[in-house]
């Protein structure tokens, strides 16, 4: 009786310090150290008359500082972001500070995926697509990488700022899909149908604004540098350095990151002393496959980056990419130094485009996967059995190939 009463009280206690908003998304949670996380809300406010939105943004902030006191571990240390939209919803992002800061893990298991493409669902089995979020949520996993085609801007929509947002809050607001985001930390980079146009490139004059969208929605450690701007961002967890790319912002005919992005490429892998080392982009690095986008398209980029990573000796990079609707392992054997892989996943709802599929010789047989897919990535063992597993999964979770790469051979 005495404890039942002790949460009635409790509730009546909670309801009384209530927040003047609802919660409609969130908080989904972005980069992470043992001591804070980035995290991005949307919520509505209780109030709708002209004096709050007037005043939001004083009155908001004091109720969402309230907010993570109350009902979380964490405390806002800072809000970097926050605006009204529709006239209904706030959409805020900041950096919290934990309260209990966790002991780092030694072994940590991350998804990959691309090429989220949000069908009408009264045509091409879309709700049929969409299980594959249910089954990323239920993964152990520590965090997930977004490789472009987050959303996909269509009919013109990358070239209104309202309609952009419209497509991004429509995303974020289907069931299956806000709870796989809600369920771990998020961090992203883009590919052409989230930056612009199909196959846009750094010549798209709506590329700043695409810019801004992108950082409303995702929470990554930084965008780009002082004297480049970009989503690129680099960050660590366990034993490995993650190198996110954007594979757009910059690109011509002559280079796909441009030279401010590779100057930074370089000198974060220099100076990298991690065991393992993630590049990530939305575009394949490793092959010149002529059906479709890969860095073999721009003049001799793909070979002064494998020249530089042999010269200075980088040890344990290993390649992850999106964009081509289908899944792959690539290896590329070098002659004196490691062989280099890269694990491709595409689509996570998309169409499979088999066009693309043309013979590879750097494909390892047996791991072409011409159905919806994501990845799964485990860095786990101890001295010489430290190794990396690369998986590739269906719809369902269920594998459909897997890979152990030691450390041993990538050094």
């Amino acid at each position: 009786m005495k404890r039942l009463l002790l949460l009635l009280l409790l509730g009546l206690n909670i309801q009384s310090v209530a927040q003047n908003f609802d919660v409609e998304i969130g908080p989904i949670y972005g980069h992470y150290t043992d001591s804070t996380r980035h995290f991005w809300m949307l919520v509505k406010p209780h109030a709708q008359n002209d004096l709050f939105v007037v005043d939001w943004v004083t009155e908001f902030n004091v109720d969402l500082y309230e907010y993570f006191e109350q009902f979380t571990e964490e405390r806002i240390q800072k809000i970097e972001r926050s605006s009204m939209l529709k006239d209904r919803y706030i959409m805020v992002s900041g950096i919290l500070d934990i309260k209990e800061p966790k002991p780092a893990k030694t072994d940590i298991s991350f998804l990959v995926g691309s090429c989220a493409f949000p069908y009408p669902f009264a045509f091409w089995g879309g709700k049929d697509k969409e299980v594959i979020f249910e089954a990323m949520a239920k993964q152990d996993k520590d965090f997930m990488l977004w490789m472009g085609d987050n959303v996909y801007y269509l009919f013109g929509e990358w070239k209104q700022k309202k309609k952009m947002h419209k497509k991004n809050l429509t995303m974020r607001f289907k069931p299956k899909l806000r709870t796989f985001l809600e369920s771990c930390p998020q961090y992203a980079t883009w590919d052409d149908h989230d930056f612009g146009g199909n196959n846009e490139d750094g010549s798209y004059g709506g590329k700043y604004q695409s810019l801004e969208i992108f950082k409303d929605y995702w929470v990554n450690p930084y965008y780009g540098t002082d004297s480049t701007l970009g989503v690129f961002c680099h960050f660590s967890h366990a034993d490995a350095d993650f190198f996110m790319l954007d594979a757009r912002f910059h690109a011509s005919d002559s280079s796909m990151l441009g030279k401010g992005q590779t100057k930074w490429l370089k000198e974060k892998l220099a100076a990298s002393t991690a065991n393992f080392k993630f590049i990530i982009s939305g575009t394949q690095i490793l092959c010149d496959n002529p059906g479709g986008e890969d860095l073999g398209d721009f003049a001799n980029s793909r070979a002064k980056l494998l020249r530089f990573l042999k010269e200075q000796e980088i040890k344990g990079v290993i390649f992850l990419s999106g964009d081509r609707h289908y899944g792959e392992l690539l290896k590329l054997e070098r002659t004196d130094t490691y062989p280099l892989y890269e694990m491709t996943s595409s689509p996570l709802t998309s169409l499979v485009n088999p066009g693309y599929t043309k013979i590879n010789p750097l494909r390892l047989p047996e791991t072409l996967v011409l159905d919806l897919n994501f990845g799964k990535i485990h860095l786990l063992g101890k001295g010489e059995n430290r190794r990396c597993r690369l998986e590739l999964l269906d719809r369902t979770g269920e594998l459909f190939w897997k890979q152990d790469i030691l450390l041993s051979e990538i050094q």
